[in-house]
C-alpha cells in the first residue's frame, strides 16, 4: 500500500458545522458556478483571463506555475499524466502559435499554511501567467482546523491573486469524505469564491465524473493517470470561464472490450462541432512514438467518427499491459483532448461442464511460476516457496475456480489483513461492457481474499474485500491445506452474473493471486496471473474470463 497522506475523515465536524456548512452550499456554489466571485483589492480576473487569451493567440510565450501538494507532484501516476502536464499540452495544441513553459512545485504532505511560506519564493518572484494552486487535503488530514484551513487558503488566493498578474485558477482539492457538501470541500469552496481567482472544483469533477465508489483516495492511495484526466479536464473548465472562451468542439475516444488474434487494434473517435453548423478541425493522435494528424469538417449533435487502426508492439509480455492513447483537437479557436489507455491482457476460456456431471478428470490448468511475480521477487526462492496454477469450470448455474498453491510454510494471516499472510484473491469484474475495464471501482468488482487454514482440520477462513451485493451472498468457498501447500474450491453462482451481463456474457474481467508471508511478519512476494500488485486499487488489469472456445494466442483488449 502506498504512504497514506489523506486521512479518512468522514467523521469530521459537528452537527452544528455541518449544518452551517450545507446551508452555505447552495449561495457558494450559485456564485462559483455562474464565476461571480467577487473582486478583491480591484483584482479584475476576467479581464486578466481576457489578456492572457488574447497572448495565446498571438504566439506569445506564457509562463505556467503548478503549486501545490502531493496531487500537483503527480503521486500515483506515471508522471507523464499529471493534472499540470495534461492542462499544458491541451493548451499547446489548442494555441499552437505560443509556447508554454510548465513548472511544477508539488510538496508532498504540506498545507496551506505551508504554502504561504513558499508562495514568494516559487510563484510570486516568477512572475507567471497562469497559477493552478491545490492545496487543502493535507489540512484535513494533519488535523488543522476549519477556521484555520479557511483563513489560510483564502489568504493565499489573495496573495497569488494580488501579487502577480497572473490568471489564478484555486483547484479545489478531492476531500477523503462520503458526502460532497461535507464541512472541508465547501469550507474550501466558501473561502475561494470570497477572492477573485477562477475555481476548478477537483472534488465535484471526481464526483461527478467516474468516481471509484470507495472515495477518491481507497486504502490512503492517490488518485491515478485516470483521475488526473478528470481533474485537467475541469481545469480547463474553469480556464474557459475566466477567458470567455465559448466550446466550439468535444472529443472522446471511444471503444468497448474485444477477444482477438489479431496484431493490431482499431479504436474510433467521435469529435463534434458544438456550434450547431459544421466545423473544420485538426486532430492529433499520440500511440507510443507514432503521431498522426489529420484535418475533417465535424458534424454537430452527432459528430464524426476518426478510426484508426494501431500495431500492438512487438514486444508484448506474457501479462498484461497498457498503453496510453492520446487525442486532441482544435478549430474555430478552440481545443479539447482526450486520454484513454488500451489495455491488452490474457484471455482464458472456462471449461464447460453439463448439468448434474462431475468435474472432468482432466483440467485445463493455467500455472503461475516466478514471471508471474508482482512483488518481491529479490525474495522468492524457488517454485517450492511459491507457485500455484488454477483452472476454471462453468456449469449452466455456477462458475468454480480451483486454486492449488505451493508453498512450503503456510503462514496464515488474519480477516483483518488477510493479504498479508498467506492467502490466495480472486478477482471478478462484473460491469456491463461500458464499464467493463474502468480503472475504478463499484461494487459489481468483486474481490475475495481466501486466507490458508490455520491447520489441517481448521477451515480457510475468506471474506469479500468490499461488502457484496445481495444476490452474490450465495458465493460459496472451501479451502484446506494439501500436499506442500493449501488449495481452494470457489463456487460463484451464475444468475447474478448472467443479470448484469447477459445469458452469453462476453467476457468478465478477472483474475488469480497468491500471497505469501512464510515465517509471519507480514507479505513476503505475491503472484498476480495477469495484472498488476494494484489490482485492489485498479481492476483495468484484469485478464479475460469467456465461455466457450476462445481463438488460439486471442488477447482482451479494451480501451479505457
Amino acid at each position: 500500500m502506498r504512504r497514506k497522506v489523506h486521512a479518512d475523515m468522514s467523521k469530521v465536524g459537528s452537527a452544528r458545522g455541518r449544518l452551517l456548512t450545507l446551508l452555505l452550499a447552495a449561495c457558494v456554489w450559485g456564485l462559483i458556478a455562474a464565476g461571480l466571485q467577487p473582486a478583491q483589492g480591484g483584482v479584475d480576473m476576467g479581464a486578466r483571463g481576457a489578456d492572457l487569451l488574447n497572448r495565446l493567440n498571438q504566439g506569445e510565450e506564457i509562463s505556467v506555475i503548478a503549486f501545490g501538494d502531493s496531487l500537483t507532484a503527480g503521486w500515483g501516476t506515471d508522471g507523464v499524466h499529471a493534472f499540470p502536464r495534461l492542462v499544458a499540452e491541451a493548451l499547446a495544441y489548442r494555441f499552437p502559435r505560443s509556447r508554454l513553459r510548465l513548472t511544477v512545485h508539488g510538496h508532498p504532505g504540506e498545507t496551506t499554511a505551508d504554502a504561504l511560506g513558499r508562495a514568494q519564493q516559487e510563484v510570486i518572484v516568477a512572475r507567471p501567467d497562469l497559477v493552478l494552486v491545490q492545496f487543502g487535503g493535507n489540512d484535513m488530514g494533519t488535523g488543522r482546523s476549519l477556521d484555520a484551513y479557511r483563513r489560510d487558503l483564502t489568504r493565499l488566493l489573495t496573495m497569488l491573486s494580488s501579487e502577480t498578474e497572473a490568471v489564478v485558477i484555486a483547484c479545489l482539492a478531492p476531500i477523503s469524505h462520503e458526502d460532497s457538501a461535507n464541512p472541508w470541500s465547501e469550507t474550501a469552496r466558501h473561502a475561494a469564491a470570497s477572492t477573485p481567482v477562477a475555481i476548478a472544483d477537483l472534488d465535484r469533477a471526481i464526483r461527478e465524473g467516474d468516481p471509484d465508489f470507495r472515495g477518491p483516495f481507497p486504502y490512503g492511495s492517490h488518485p491515478g493517470n485516470f483521475t488526473h484526466v478528470i481533474m485537467a479536464r475541469e481545469i480547463l473548465r474553469a480556464f474557459d470561464q475566466v477567458t470567455s472562451s465559448t466550446p466550439s468542439l468535444a472529443c472522446r475516444l471511444m471503444a468497448n472490450p474485444v477477444l482477438s488474434a489479431a496484431p493490431d487494434y482499431e479504436f474510433k473517435a467521435k469529435i463534434a462541432s458544438l456550434t450547431g453548423k459544421p466545423l473544420a478541425y485538426t486532430a492529433k493522435i499520440a500511440y507510443l512514438e507514432e503521431k498522426t494528424e489529420t484535418g475533417l469538417t465535424a458534424t454537430p449533435n452527432a459528430g464524426v467518427f476518426l478510426r484508426q487502426r494501431l500495431v500492438l508492439p512487438a514486444w508484448a509480455p506474457r501479462r498484461s499491459y497498457a498503453l496510453p492513447i492520446h487525442l486532441w483537437v482544435r478549430g474555430g479557436g478552440y481545443g479539447d483532448f482526450d486520454v484513454r489507455w488500451l489495455t491488452v491482457a490474457p484471455a482464458v476460456a472456462a471449461t464447460p461442464v453439463n448439468a448434474g456431471e462431475e468435474a472432468p478428470a482432466r483440467l485445463d490448468w493455467q500455472h503461475l511460476d516466478g514471471d508471474f511475480l508482482v512483488l518481491g521477487r529479490h525474495l522468492w526462492l524457488g517454485p517450492r516457496d511459491l507457485s500455484g496454477r488454477f483452472a476454471v469450470l462453468a456449469w449452466p448455474d455456477r462458475l468454480r475456480f480451483l486454486v492449488q498453491v505451493t508453498d512450503d510454510e503456510v503462514a496464515p494471516s488474519t480477516l483483518d489483513w488477510p493479504s498479508e499472510g498467506d492467502c490466495i484473491e480472486v478477482y471478478l469484474d462484473l460491469r456491463n461492457d461500458e464499464d467493463q475495464g474502468k480503472p475504478v471501482y463499484s461494487p459489481e468488482v468483486i474481490v475475495l481474499q481466501i486466507l490458508a487454514p490455520a491447520g489441517p482440520d481448521q477451515p480457510g477462513q475468506w471474506k469479500s474485500m468490499q461488502p457484496l451485493p445481495e444476490d452474490l451472498q450465495g458465493i460459496a468457498v472451501n479451502c484446506q491445506l494439501a500436499a506442500g501447500g493449501y488449495e481452494a474450491q470457489v463456487d460463484v453462482p451464475l444468475a447474478p452474473v448472467q443479470a448484469r451481463r447477459g445469458q452469453r456474457w462476453a467476457g468478465l474481467g478477472f483474475d488469480i493471486g497468491i500471497d505469501d508471508a512464510d515465517t509471519g511478519g507480514g507479505r513476503k512476494t505475491q503472484m498476480m496471473w495477469a495484472g498488476i500488485a494494484d489490482n485492489y486499487l485498479n481492476p483495468a488489469y484484469l485478464a479475460g474470463l469467456y465461455l466457450g472456445p476462445i481463438p488460439e494466442g486471442a488477447t482482451r483488449r479494451i480501451l479505457r
